[in-house]
């Protein structure tokens, strides 16, 4: 019977979906005609699902391995001590020589989690607020409601799944610390998510006031600049300020 000889190297790829998980601790071992590789799939977002595939340099990469069993395929969690088995002869028959591989998670369901307004948040009414979350699936459209004290008083029946929607306060919406907004798929209302309590607030009015003094130098200048070219219609040119005019000479023979 001819011996074969499997001679086992990796290499790990990350793939990552705008989601924070990661591949680490990543082992492998030839047991007899078959590969067991361990591996630790850590996410930062609880309720995380993924497909995770073995792929490997016998195919260039190209495709996955079919011939596994274990913590692979669609649904997977993120957890530690995970173990993928490939059953190397049944898949790619006789062979010697050594062979590459690379784990790959991708992200295929996130949980709703609204990461803006927080619970510092104070949105002005009548400006834009900038609504955003994380999660859900990407072609399922979502609806959003604004909700004051726990009742609504707006609603965006169509906000997509683009991550974020800017919101303007209608100018009637009164002011409050107890505003809420409430995310959800509409196949799935038991499902939505809340953000954080935020603030609403007027927006502030800026009014210029011109200073006393100013005003009056401006009326001064006016006053004492006369008409073009120092002519003022015919008549005297105003004293400067401070000083008497000179009363005209008396007529001539006069007393």
């Amino acid at each position: 019977m001819k011996n074969h000889l499997l001679v086992v190297s990796l290499i790990f790829a990350p793939f990552l979906f705008a989601s924070g998980q990661t591949i680490k601790n990543i082992q492998a071992r030839a047991e007899k005609n078959k590969v067991i590789i361990n591996y630790d799939l850590v996410s930062t977002l609880e309720g995380q699902k993924f497909t995770v595939e073995l792929r490997s340099s016998i195919n260039n990469f190209s495709a996955p391995l079919k011939e596994v069993e274990g913590d692979v395929g669609p649904d997977q969690t993120a957890g530690l001590g995970k173990t993928i088995t490939w059953n190397a002869l049944k898949e790619q028959g006789n062979f010697s020589g050594s062979v590459t591989f690379e784990v790959v998670a991708t992200v295929t369901f996130s949980p709703l989690t609204i990461v803006a307004p927080t619970a510092v948040t104070k949105g002005k009414i009548g400006k834009p607020l900038e609504i955003k979350w994380q999660g859900g699936s990407k072609d399922r459209a979502l609806k959003m409601a604004i909700l004051q004290g726990g009742t609504p008083i707006d609603e965006i029946p169509n906000v997509g799944n683009s991550g974020s929607y800017s919101w303007t306060v209608p100018k009637t919406t009164p002011k409050g610390d107890n505003y809420k907004i409430k995310l959800f798929d509409p196949t799935k209302p038991n499902d939505a998510v809340m953000s954080a309590e935020f603030q609403l607030k007027k927006t502030s009015i800026l009014v210029y006031v011109i200073p006393g003094a100013v005003a009056a130098g401006v009326v001064a200048y006016l006053i004492f600049s006369g008409g073009n070219g120092g002519d003022n219609g015919g008549g005297t040119t105003p004293p400067p300020s401070g000083e008497l005019a000179t009363p005209p000479p008396p007529p001539s023979g006069g007393s």
